[in-house]
């Protein structure tokens, strides 16, 4: 039989017991034996992974994105195959692996046991992330939500954080390289995707996938707040076009330095401040994944 170590995150969505329940159930009498812990803090959910001794079991993380980010250096070092119970507010490593948010959906991925290499992203050869990592407004966003407005509101708090955050943005002068390109300019946000969707399921770049071993960047030059309001359909869909007001660049390295020190964060957490060097790590880790967005070409 196989086995499945499921770590929960109790801070997670509440109210989700009874699925969570079925779920198991459900992998138990599909041949998958599961044993069920919740992590007390960060370093626990770290040393659980550390600690668990099946040489063929698989690690289920039952949270959000956030909780799924601090698992990952672990993960990595001791190369366990990753699954996951999307039990956060926006789940977009989720989506960006074709995991449904129903528990019972989740299991059914879990049991089907299609397994792909993903990569990751680390922060100056520090710091793991796997979805987005941001510089200015993204920064701003973040900081407007609180744990209520994601309790109450869901994916919608990213909204309301996001129409919080343009109204005060400010420029900061910036200066990316990658090994074949740099540029200096000014921006009012900066994003660094390993992988596919953040904020609730905006899309990074329709070429961003998590197996195709490339970090997608984008920035927004300065404009007006409305004019920034007038954008977001673009940055929902991740149009491709580089324009007169969005820059976009694919590559497996970026050097990032600003005029003055600015907050790094990625999935959601601070992570340092700048300069910052950016990289993949491609194939890093192994996930059980569903029906996983691939890249699309074209213009929108």
């Amino acid at each position: 039989m196989q086995h499945a170590l499921l770590i929960i995150n109790p801070h997670s969505r509440n109210g989700q017991a009874d699925a969570l329940e079925e779920a198991v159930r459900f992998m138990e009498v599909s041949g998958i034996e599961v044993s069920v812990c919740e992590s007390e803090s960060e370093a626990h959910l770290v040393s659980l992974i550390e600690e668990y001794d099946r040489e063929d079991g698989i690690v289920i993380i039952g949270g959000g994105d956030g909780t799924i980010s601090s698992a990952l250096e672990a993960l990595h070092t001791s190369q366990r195959t990753l699954a996951i119970f999307p039990m956060g507010t926006a789940n977009d490593f989720a989506r960006s692996i074709g995991v449904p948010e129903p528990l019972l959906a989740a299991a059914q991925v879990i049991v089907d046991g299609k397994r792909e290499q993903i990569s990751l992203a680390k922060i100056n050869n520090e710091h793991f992330f796997i979805n987005v990592a941001h510089v200015g407004l993204g920064v701003d966003v973040t900081r407007e939500l609180t744990s209520d407005s994601k309790k109450f509101f869901g994916v919608f708090a990213y909204l309301g954080a996001f129409f919080k955050a343009i109204k005060r943005n400010k420029s900061f002068k910036v200066h990316i390289k990658t090994d074949d390109w740099q540029i200096s300019t000014r921006a009012i946000h900066l994003a660094i995707g390993n992988g596919r969707f953040y904020g609730g399921g905006n899309i990074v770049d329709q070429r961003s996938t998590l197996l195709d071993g490339k970090l997608n960047l984008f920035f927004i030059k300065p404009q007006r707040w409305w004019q920034l309001l007038l954008l977001g359909p673009k940055l929902r869909i991740g149009a491709m076009d580089t324009t007169d007001r969005i820059v976009r660049k694919a590559s497996d390295k970026f050097s990032i330095q600003t005029s003055r020190p600015k907050s790094v964060e990625a999935d959601g957490e601070f992570k340092t401040t700048t300069p910052v060097e950016f990289e993949v790590i491609p194939k890093a880790i192994e996930a059980i994944v569903g029906d996983i967005p691939t890249s699309t070409s074209g213009t929108v």
